[in-house]
């Protein structure tokens, strides 16, 4: 999202998670500090050392690379949401021209609801089974207005329309639910664990005790902070995740609710109007 809200949000978040990160790198250099005075530094610098390095950078590219594709395919969703619901509602305005007397009010009004409950379940506001609540009630009202369409291809058309809402709505929720190569996440955790734990135990002599702080502390915040961005990538509709600061923007489902107003309702549309609540998705029929 691009609202000024939003942004305001994204870089609090961002602020925050730096904060974090930068506290627990300052915490391995502070441990390397105690381990050095109590005589614990036992391991010498290995050839080996580089290896361990090396493993755990392809780690982590394998990891980005993998989330960042994910992520890619989720900044689709929204627009693809979009589409289906204006199409659908394009069409179902365009009945009566097909069918003169058809009414289609409650209809219209229903793409509308589930085009606002929609963008509440991605942030996180409502659960699934309202949204698919929602949406149930929105294809019965689609099947109502079909049945106005007689024999008219437009029938076979909303119908695919909504099925391509239900697809989508079916992938987000797979995206938030699943993790991205579970082992290869715990193998990556393990080795950056590793890495920085090592080089609190490295030896070294008085004079290089701030030069192996500044790397000790530079490394550790990289690493940190590469896992939290892949952990964050890896569900791009963590909106409700206070620890998120990298979502898919929603602005085009936005914009997109605005226009359904416009279709949807004939009072104008500078009067507020308010959504059923979605835990009673039958209360859409009130309207």
């Amino acid at each position: 999202m691009n609202s000024p809200y939003a942004n305001r949000v994204k870089r609090g978040r961002l602020l925050v998670i730096i904060i974090r990160i930068s506290i627990a790198s300052a915490g391995f250099v502070l441990l390397r500090s105690l381990i050095n005075k109590l005589g614990l530094d036992i391991l010498e610098v290995s050839p080996l050392f580089s290896s361990l390095v090396a493993a755990t950078v392809f780690l982590l590219g394998f990891l980005l690379n993998g989330v960042l594709s994910d992520y890619k395919e989720s900044e689709k969703l929204p627009g693809e949401l979009s589409t289906a619901l204006y199409i659908i509602a394009k069409e179902i305005k365009a009945i009566p021209v097909h069918t003169p007397g058809a009414q289609i009010q409650d209809e219209l009004e229903s793409i509308y609801y589930l085009s606002g409950s929609i963008i509440r379940w991605i942030k996180g506001e409502i659960s699934t089974d309202q949204v698919m609540a929602h949406f149930s009630l929105t294809h019965d009202h689609s099947v109502k207005a079909s049945a106005w369409l007689k024999d008219s291809t437009l029938k076979g058309r909303l119908m695919i329309e909504m099925a391509a809402i239900l697809k989508s709505l079916n992938r987000i929720e797979v995206i938030r639910e699943t993790d991205f190569a579970t082992i290869v996440y715990l193998l990556a955790y393990a080795a950056a664990g590793i890495l920085c734990v090592g080089l609190t135990l490295i030896k070294n002599d008085a004079t290089s005790i701030y030069n192996n702080g500044f790397f000790l502390f530079s490394l550790s915040w990289i690493l940190i902070f590469i896992l939290h961005l892949i952990n964050d990538l890896d569900n791009p509709f963590g909106f409700s995740d206070h620890s998120s600061a990298e979502d898919v923007d929603l602005t085009i489902l936005e914009s997109t609710q605005s226009r359904l107003e416009e279709i949807c309702f004939t009072q104008p549309s500078g009067h507020a109007i308010e959504a059923p609540s979605t835990a009673n998705p039958s209360a859409v029929n009130a309207n």
